[in-house]
């Protein structure tokens, strides 16, 4: 399995240690850079207002996984990062 770097907001405490507990390489939002394979956040700002619950976003060739779990909960979160990077 691929070694995934997550980048997690500030708050999600659960669900950084979840993502830890199985393994993922886990950052702080914003330290991981353009690196981030997948970026979790919550209180959607403009940059990202519109999103879906996941949705990628491509910077060149590189693609970026950005899950919205605002009113989720961490077995909610944690399904949809199943979902895209072990599916």
């Amino acid at each position: 399995m691929k070694n995934y770097k997550i980048a997690v907001q500030r708050g999600l405490d659960e669900v950084e240690a979840a993502l830890k507990q199985e393994g993922f390489d886990v950052y702080k939002y914003g330290t991981a850079g353009l690196d981030a394979d997948v970026t979790i956040v919550t209180g959607i700002d403009e940059a990202y207002e519109e999103i879906q619950p996941a949705q990628y976003h491509a910077n060149g060739k590189k693609k970026m996984l950005v899950i919205d779990g605002t009113n989720s909960t961490t077995e909610e979160i944690m399904q949809r990062v199943h979902r895209h990077v072990k599916g």
